[in-house]
């Protein structure tokens, strides 16, 4: 049991963050993802304030494909987050299984996520880790979105965080890779590479670690997806590579027209043009539905003398430039020769990578290449553990003589980062420096000002010059300008439970206030509230929610025992804390105390204590009659049934 609530059933998965149990929530009597953040991240304020976020940003968006989450809250010394436990697989499963799938599928898969991303970045939620493995898709198809712990407003300004790169390396966009600020069309990129996964069986970027892997996509284009599989649609192409290009401002702007595409797909209609910076002279290629009359599948479209003089004269101007690369090229070449042939007897060894290795590791590797090591000296690192290589010259790669030195740097220990004065700076220019002094910028709290005009810094938490460990959150108030706070609409907390109906008013940045009053609800339950729902009201305004001091009343799910024998119906029914409620009826069709029937169906919730009527086959009643022999002159035969199975009876007389 966790937090006297929760029975763990099973492991489901483990993360760097947490582990996610499947549960049963014993108050509400239904199946839950649980997930725990792991103790050693308990007392860190900076993966607590990310566990707080996913749960904040997952409960406003309400959404059939996106995982909903019940309840968080605290206990055992850890955090926890109770959420939509869906039965199903992983896309990540599927495409391991199954790819490459089918144009069908994979559209089905994309545009569900698309619906899920749209609703988000409607809700000015950026997901930032968009991924086959926090996709789950369920026995009937139906597409769930997963993990919001790295989302951001699209108001943030950084993307990182702990000096870090936060994402998955084969999903991230280019603007993620180069550590600027994401967009809501950084999803629709990641989507793109996990279309181009389930479409091909493959990732278009792989590396020997993560950072290459990131240059890939801030710089690399993907390779063309019919090179892998000749049976992809070229009309799925082109919305993938779309998806997938580098400069944001070409990609799809919203989920909205990604959508628009792969419905026109699905239709057999041609997809929208990938957008051009340049003018009307540049040559393109045109479909062939673009074109009336052609018969090729596609067409060259060129402009008239003009263009075609300014392509040749383009054409002129590269040649000096690449002579000049080939003849450096050759000449690179010959020096290599050169030196090889000064020196023929030199055997050159590649510098091993040291990076983040003890000294012993260090040691080991260098002397297999028949090299020298030799600490150079320590240095404070916040990247690696005390006694870790933190810096090594030559660098990884170098090629050197057998018996040279390599240097290197160990950890001493973990430095500290000095807290910048962000008070006067826009909220942007705060985000970028806080990023790179290896800090975490907290989501951004609006404040009225008069002072600062609006999205300039107020005031900031811990204060500047603070000396600080690296990774440390700082949070910030931006300026809202002197007008009064915006508007929000109240929703309507009535049947929410207080701990849910407090968290939906502080995420509208309204204050609220529990009363307690006598109610014919649940005991925890808002009965009432003031003001009503849809009242519009300013941010920072206080909210009355009146709530029920009644005894609790737990809700059950009454299982389906329709076709069990009536004692494992009964049993069934009273492990939940109902009470069986037996009827009678003949049906010669079915074995004797089979349940036919029940009221109310399994599925519906209903008090603890309640009736559930099943009706349940009659037993039935066999008289047999004993056969007598009277020797006699004549004998007659009747058969008399009294109810399954039919006996026959012979009488002699």
């Amino acid at each position: 049991m966790f937090d006297k609530r929760y029975e763990i059933l099973r492991l489901l998965g483990s993360g760097g963050m947490a582990d996610v149990y499947l549960a049963h929530d014993k108050h509400l009597e239904r199946d839950v993802a649980l997930k725990i953040l792991h103790s050693r991240y308990a007392r860190d304020e900076d993966f607590i304030e990310r566990f707080r976020r996913e749960a904040r940003n997952a409960a406003g968006l309400n959404h059939p494909n996106i995982a909903q989450i019940y309840d968080r809250g605290e206990a055992e010394d850890t955090y926890y987050i109770a959420m939509e436990y869906v039965a199903g697989l992983s896309l990540k499963e599927i495409i391991n299984k199954y790819a490459p799938l089918e144009t069908e599928h994979l559209i089905s898969i994309a545009r569900q996520i698309l619906e899920a991303l749209g609703f988000a970045h409607r809700k000015d939620v950026i997901h930032r880790d968009i991924k086959p493995q926090n996709i789950i898709v369920d026995d009937d198809g139906q597409v769930k979105v997963t993990d919001f712990g790295i989302a951001r407003a699209g108001s943030a300004s950084t993307m990182t965080e702990a000096g870090s790169i936060l994402g998955t390396a084969h999903y991230l966009s280019p603007e993620q890779a180069r550590g600027e600020q994401v967009r809501a069309n950084s999803d629709l990129y990641s989507l793109g590479v996990v279309m181009y996964e389930m479409a091909t069986g493959e990732v278009p970027f792989t590396g020997d670690n993560a950072v290459a892997i990131a240059m890939k996509h801030a710089y690399d284009d993907p390779r063309p997806m019919r090179d892998l599989r000749r049976s992809v649609p070229e009309e799925l192409e082109a919305v993938v590579l779309r998806a997938l290009a580098k400069d944001a401002e070409l990609r799809y702007a919203s989920a909205g027209s990604f959508l628009s595409d792969l419905k026109n797909i699905e239709d057999g209609k041609p997809v929208a043009s990938l957008p051009y910076a340049d003018d009307e002279g540049a040559t393109r290629v045109m479909r062939r539905e673009a074109v009336p009359g052609t018969t090729e599948s596609t067409r060259v479209r060129t402009s008239h003398s003009e263009g075609e003089e300014r392509e040749r004269s383009s054409a002129r101007s590269v040649w000096p430039w690449i002579l000049v690369i080939v003849f450096l090229f050759l000449l690179a070449i010959g020096a290599y020769a050169l030196v090889n042939l000064l020196e023929p007897g030199v055997e050159r060894v590649g510098v091993p990578g040291l990076g983040g290795k003890t000294e012993e590791e260090a040691r080991s590797l260098v002397e297999e290449k028949g090299l020298e090591f030799q600490v150079a000296g320590a240095e404070k690192s916040s990247r690696y553990g005390e006694g870790r290589v933190v810096r090594q010259d030559p660098k990884e790669g170098t090629k050197l003589e057998t018996g040279r030195v390599v240097q290197v740097w160990l950890a001493a220990g973990e430095g500290t980062v000095m807290v910048p004065d962000l008070v006067g700076k826009s909220q942007s220019a705060a985000g970028e420096e806080v990023g790179r002094l290896e800090l975490s910028l907290g989501v951004p709290r609006a404040e009225v000002s008069t002072e600062y005009e609006k999205g300039i810094v107020v005031r900031q938490e811990p204060a500047a010059e603070t000396e600080v460990s690296p990774g440390t959150l700082v949070n910030i108030w931006v300026s809202v300008g002197p007008e009064t706070p915006r508007e929000v609409i109240l929703l309507n907390l009535v049947g929410m439970n207080q701990d849910r109906a407090v968290t939906a008013l502080e995420e509208l940045k309204l204050i609220p206030k529990i009363v307690e009053v006598s109610s014919t609800r649940s005991g925890g339950e808002v009965d009432r509230q003031s003001p009503k729902a849809k009242t519009r009201m300013a941010e920072g305004s206080v909210v009355t929610i009146y709530v029920s001091n009644s005894p609790i009343v737990r809700m059950v799910v009454v299982p389906d025992v329709k076709g069990l024998d009536v004692k494992q119906a009964e049993a069934a029914l009273r492990i939940r804390g109902l009470e069986p409620d037996r009827q009678e009826k003949v049906d010669e069709t079915r074995a004797p105390g089979t349940v036919i029937a029940q009221s109310p169906r399994g599925g519906t919730e209903v008090k603890e204590g309640s009736k559930v009527s099943i009706t349940v086959v009659q037993a039935t009643t066999t008289t047999t009659t004993t056969t007598t022999t009277v020797p006699s002159t004549s004998t007659t035969t009747t058969n008399t049934t009294i109810g399954p199975p039919k006996t026959s009876t012979t009488i002699a007389g």
